[in-house]
Order: C-alpha cells, then sequence, then structure tokens
C-alpha cells in the first residue's frame, strides 16, 4: 500500500525549512541524527552514523529545489536554488567560524594558531574536506589535537554539491529545451544521478582500501550518499511505503541508525560498504514516512521535542565540536567526564537555540528577499573578511618562520653547538627570543631546499604513503649519498643535503612516511593498510637501492617508541645484511628521543626552561646498542650526542626549540646539527 503525498519542498538536512507541505518526521530525523553524532562525539569518541543521514537527506531535497525551476524555467532565476542554500548554510557557519577562531587564540596555546588561521580558509570557502585530505588527517572525534574546525568537512562536501549540481542541472535542461527533449528529463536525470552513485560507491570501496584516512573526507567518495538520496527522491515521488510495511520500515530503521556507531568503527571503515548500513536506514525512515499510525516510527519521530530539536540542529552540529575539542585541550584528562560531557551538550544546545533565532532565521529572511545573485554576492562578502582574515595571518606568520632562522655562526643562537664539550648544559645566550615560533613550529618540517623530498618544498608535511625522491648536488658527483627511511631517517635531509652541497657530492633520498628499510613490518599492526603498502615499497627497495651506484646508503638504525627504551629491530639488521652482501657500505644512524606528550604544548604550557618538557637520557635509549653485532659494513652513528647532556634530553638547546611535536626535530635545530654529524660523517667514512 502506498500512500501520495504533495513534492516536499526545499529543504536541506542542516538547517530548518518551511514549506506548505512538511514532513514532521524527518525534523525528527535530523533531531536523532544530531543528537547520535553530539552523544557520540562527547561520550565515546566514535562516530555514529548522523553524519551520513545528512548527506542523505541532502541529496533527497536538493530534487525539490530544482523542481521549480525545472517545471517554470523561464519564470524561474536559475541562481534561486544556490542562493536559497547559501542563505541557509552561511550565516550560522560565518558567525561559528569567527567564534571558534577568537575562543581558539584565546583558549588554546599558541602551537595551534597557524592550523586555526589555515582551517579557517578553508571551512570559509567550503573546502575544509579538501585541506583535511591534503594533510592527510584521520578522522579524530576524541583527540585534543583536531581542528575545532573540522566538523566543516562535511558542511563542505554539502555546499559542493549545493551549488555545483544545480548549475549543471539548469544548463543540461537548457540542452534538453533547446533539443524539443524535454520529455526525456527525468529518464536522463535518473539515469545519471544512477551512474554517479555507483561510480561513487565503487571508487570509495577502492578508495578506503588505498587511503582510508583521505577517502574520509573526500567528495567523491561521499557522493554516492547524496546520490542514494537523490535517487530516492527521484524514484519515491511523493509515495510512501504505507501499513505495517511502512512500520516495519520506519522501526527498523531507528534502531538500525541508534545502533550503528555501537556496531560499526566508522572511523577507519567508513565510507567505504559499511557506511550502507545508516545510508539505509535513513533511506528506511524517508521511505516509511508517518506510516504505521501511533505505531509507527514516524509519529514518535514526530514528538514535539525532537521537531523542536530537528530546526536547531545545524546549530547544534557546528556548535558542539570546538567546544568539544577546545575542551580536551585544555584539560590534563584526555577524555569527557560525565559532567563535563553534561556541559558541552547543554552549552552546544543553547548556543544552537541561540543561533537559530538571531542568525538563522533573520539571516534567511533578509537574504530571500534579495534577488539571488544579490543573496550570492551578500553571502560571499560575509565570508571575504574570514578568508582575508585567514589568509593574512597564516602569510604573517610563515614569514615570521622565515624571519627567524638564524645563521649557522649566530653566537645568540648556537643550537646544538650548545651541547659541545664536557661541561656543555644546552643554555644558549639569555634574553634572546626563542625559535621557531610556537605559533608556526609545526611548519617546521625537515626539508631539503628546492627538493620534494616530503611533500612539497616550503610545506613538507608528510601525505599519504608515497614515496618521495628526491635528489641534491650534481649527477656526476665524486660521492653519492642515498638516504632511505621514514619521517625519521628524514631528519638528515637538511645537515646531509647541505654538506653534500658544499662539497659537491650528490645525495638521493628516498623517503617513505611510515616505512623503514627492514624486512619486516614490526611496528605497523597488520590491519592497517600501511602495513602491505611498506611491504610493497620494501620489495622493491633494495633492489632499486642496488642500481643507483651508491657510496654509502644512511637508513635509520634504531628506533625508540613512545614511552619506552631504544631497540635495534631484527628486520633492520636483516636489510642491512642484504646491503651488506651487495659491497654498499652503510650508515644506521640512531634514532631521535621520542615523548610520550606534545612537547610545543608542554613549552607553551610550563615554560622554555621547564624541566617538565625534558627526558632523562636512560629512559629513551639503551647504549648497549653501540656495541650490538652488526653486518659487515654497517657503521652505527651515534646522534645523541646532538640531542642530551648526560643528565638530560631537553627540549629547547641553545635557544632553539627541538621538537615540533612528540618526536620529530624542527628543521631550525636540525641546521646546527650539521657541523657535528658531518665530523663524524666524514671520521665513519674516510671521506
Amino acid at each position: 500500500m502506498t500512500t501520495v503525498l504533495p513534492a516536499p519542498a526545499t529543504a536541506t538536512p542542516e538547517s530548518p525549512r518551511r514549506a506548505a507541505v512538511r514532513r514532521p518526521e524527518i525534523d525528527g530525523l535530523r533531531a536523532l541524527a544530531v543528537a547520535l553524532v553530539v552523544v557520540y562525539h562527547v561520550a565515546t569518541g566514535r562516530v555514529s552514523g548522523g553524519v551520513d543521514v545528512f548527506l542523505v537527506l541532502t541529496g533527497f531535497f536538493l530534487v525539490g529545489s530544482l523542481s521549480g525551476v525545472l517545471r517554470r524555467p523561464g519564470r524561474r532565476n536559475p541562481l534561486q536554488p544556490v542562493a536559497r542554500s547559501l542563505s541557509r548554510l552561511g550565516p550560522a557557519a560565518f558567525v561559528v567560524l569567527a567564534a571558534t577562531v577568537v575562543g581558539g587564540i584565546a583558549l588554546l596555546p599558541e602551537t595551534r594558531w597557524r592550523d586555526l588561521t589555515t582551517h579557517l580558509v578553508a571551512s570559509a570557502t567550503f573546502t575544509e574536506n579538501v585541506h583535511l585530505v591534503q594533510q592527510s588527517t584521520q578522522y579524530a572525534a576524541d583527540d585534543a589535537s583536531a581542528s575545532p574546525m573540522q566538523q566543516f568537512w562535511s558542511l563542505s562536501i554539502q555546499v559542493q554539491v549545493l551549488v555545483v549540481v544545480p548549475l549543471l542541472v539548469v544548463a543540461g535542461a537548457a540542452i534538453l529545451r533547446r533539443l524539443h527533449a524535454e520529455h526525456l528529463g527525468r529518464r536522463l536525470a535518473v539515469g545519471v544521478a544512477m551512474a554517479v552513485t555507483a561510480g561513487s560507491f565503487a571508487w570509495s570501496l577502492v578508495a578506503t582500501s588505498a587511503d582510508q584516512q583521505a577517502a574520509y573526507f573526500s567528495t567523491w567518495t561521499r557522493l554516492w550518499e547524496l546520490g542514494v538520496g537523490v535517487l530516492l527522491a527521484l524514484l519515491l515521488g511523493g509515495r510512501r511505503a504505507g501499513g505495517a510495511i511502512g512500520a516495519v520500515l520506519g522501526w527498523a530503521g531507528v534502531v538500525g541508525l541508534i545502533a550503528c556507531g555501537a556496531v560499526l568503527d566508522g572511523v577507519s571503515t567508513f565510507p567505504g560498504w559499511q557506511a550502507g548500513w545508516p545510508v539505509l536506514c535513513a533511506v528506511a525512515i524517508l521511505a516509511a514516512g508517518t506510516s504505521g499510525g501511533r505505531f509507527g516510527a514516524g509519529r514518535a519521530l514526530s514528538w514535539a521535542p525532537l521537531q523542536w530539536l530537528g530546526r536547531r540542529a545545524y546549530g547544534l552540529y557546528l556548535w558542539h565540536w570546538p567546544i568539544l575539542v577546545v575542551y580536551l585541550a585544555s584539560s590534563d584528562r584526555g577524555e569527557v567526564t560525565v559532567l563535563a560531557g553534561v556541559l558541552i551538550v547543554a552549552s552546544s544546545v543553547l548556543l544552537a537555540a541561540g543561533t537559530y533565532r538571531l542568525v538563522e532565521q533573520p539571516g534567511q529572511t533578509l537574504l530571500r528577499s534579495r534577488r539571488p545573485a544579490w543573496a550570492v554576492l551578500l553571502v560571499l562578502a560575509c565570508a571575504a573578511p574570514l578568508v582575508a582574515a585567514g589568509a593574512t595571518a597564516t602569510e604573517q606568520l610563515d614569514r615570521d618562520l622565515a624571519s627567524f632562522v638564524p645563521a649557522l655562526d649566530d653566537p645568540d643562537y648556537p643550537g646544538a653547538r650548545a651541547l659541545l664539550g664536557p661541561a656543555a648544559d644546552g643554555v644558549g645566550p639569555a634574553d634572546v627570543r626563542l625559535v621557531p615560533p610556537l605559533a608556526v613550529i609545526r611548519s617546521d618540517w625537515a626539508r631539503t631546499a628546492g627538493a620534494r623530498c616530503i611533500g612539497t618544498d616550503g610545506d613538507t608535511t608528510p601525505g599519504p604513503l608515497v614515496t618521495y625522491e628526491c635528489v641534491r648536488g650534481p649527477d656526476g658527483a665524486d660521492r653519492h649519498i642515498v638516504l632511505v627511511g621514514d619521517s625519521h631517517a628524514a631528519h638528515w635531509l637538511q645537515p646531509l643535503g647541505d654538506m653534500a652541497e658544499q662539497r659537491g657530492w650528490k645525495l638521493t633520498a628516498l623517503i617513505h612516511p611510515g616505512c623503514n628499510l627492514s624486512t619486516r613490518s614490526e611496528f605497523i599492526p597488520r590491519s592497517s593498510p600501511d602495513y602491505d603498502d611498506c611491504a610493497a615499497w620494501r620489495y622493491v627497495l633494495i633492489p632499486r637501492i642496488a642500481t643507483m651506484d651508491a657510496d654509502v646508503v644512511v637508513v635509520q638504525g634504531t628506533r625508540i617508541a613512545s614511552g619506552e627504551r631504544e631497540v635495534l629491530p631484527i628486520g633492520y639488521r636483516q636489510a642491512w645484511e642484504q646491503l651488506s652482501d651487495r659491497g654498499i657500505p652503510v650508515i644506521a644512524m640512531r634514532d631521535t628521543p621520542r615523548h610520550d606528550f606534545d612537547v610545543p604544548d608542554c613549552l607553551a604550557e610550563e615554560g622554555d626552561d621547564s624541566a617538565a618538557c625534558a627526558v632523562a637520557p636512560e629512559d629513551v635509549y639503551d647504549d648497549d646498542v653501540l656495541s650490538a653485532d652488526l653486518p659487515a659494513g654497517v657503521t652505527l652513528l651515534d646522534t645523541r650526542p646532538y640531542f642530551c647532556t648526560s643528565r638530560s634530553c631537553p627540549s629547547v638547546v641553545g635557544n632553539i626549540r627541538v621538537y615540533m611535536d612528540d618526536a620529530h626535530v624542527t628543521n631550525t635545530y636540525l641546521r646546527t646539527v650539521r657541523p657535528l654529524l658531518e665530523a663524524d660523517f666524514l671520521a665513519l667514512t674516510g671521506w
């Protein structure tokens, strides 16, 4: 049995809608979805599937928003659907962004400021998902280091679709009218929607398997979820399942959606096939409508409190995340207590209610009173100050980093030279501003100027697991150094590269973040996609090195894990034996200290001279590795003196901050390591 309803009026899953015909169960579904998102984020740090429901609803209502323009093409402005979407989404989003930046600067440590500015630009331009993909960010629902604007990733996908698709559809409809083929419009729309949905779903399976972190935020891997909503609206029309079937469908959708986050680990599996669970739950609820009478799920979803919350769901989604992140960043617990969770949810609901009353409703009224083109321009004008402020601040912070790169012989910034001598304590001259500045310290990755060794030159954040090969020095050089390994091996890019360039040698770096020259994946879980990726890289690595005519191969020699002491992995030695059998000399570098806390955040909170941010050498190093039995032609280079005194491994040495996170060394400090490394390198090689 089916019941015919009028076509749904224009609406989005993010904000309330006013329509002649209202489907109250959809506001209830929206309330349920956002409640699950908030509760799972705050209480468990898991993914609930609620965002997937929003994506389905976006596609579902996109059909209704386009129907008026397509039915009356000559009397409706083709920009109207775009203007309507931006007028609903823009005002509240910009208010939350402005508040988040102000609150972030006031409440978050200085080490987070540059991230705030870059995420501000991405979020205000609705490209946050692209920014997160470029950063290879893992979705972290319970991590204090997450961006307080990370929740804009899904909104960015929705806006991209809501802006681009209407323009494409209107253009396609105009072509059909010109060809006098309007009668094919519906069938063509269904066919295109099916093709896009199927293609996106197939790609999501491939991309999730290859790089789940990047796939999680990608528009292309999420399109199928919106496509399901589009197809449901096109095929269902004004109909819905009725009677007992509708009641069963509705309750199955509600129960399934509530259970989704508890059963599935969406953080590590979405948007692959498992994301079909919440998508199908949303489809079931939409198809059921209010079927089943007083016993149906639609009746329960039409409950007045759910209606109230559903109309404020957009603001609640936007507000809860920055409040949660700021709490986690400022709390020593690292988790949300019951009381804190209640306060986070309550404050988010209050802010959402205020935003709905003072921003969303007035903003929509104002913008809808304008012509579509003017409404679009007004929204862009509101975004412009945020984009300009974020871009200007980012540029200024980057200039600040570049302007404080001291010369190697600068007496105010001795860096590693402050560790030389038996009485050295690593302390530099007093009353000197420390570098790099905390606000940009996370951008100070190891790099080789002019060479793409990790990511792009000047922005060297390690991306997805791909190999970056870069060369510094002439091809016909007398000496050829090959540097191989992960981001810790990449520490030596700057000092070795500078040494090679000055001496006319050649340096080739084979950097693969997360993977070292080893015969085993000893430190990567077998369930991780990185496991197979590193195995494939290692399989071709030694044959590749054998063809490079290397005079010496420099590798990571030991490993220091968080909270553990140094070890010399068996897989490392076995790989060195293979190089030794080929007559290739190897210099194995001892690992750099690793902390069980974020060092820049510690310095920001405790002060640059705090002993709380240092570690004892005996807690991280094991000097027994110096006497380990190594294959012929393999030498272990002791890097401990570059970072530690006999009593401490400080986080500030010679007025230079040493670490950019818990384990990676700043490029500014590594530049000062060069004289020490060069002397040891020449002594070991005899060059």
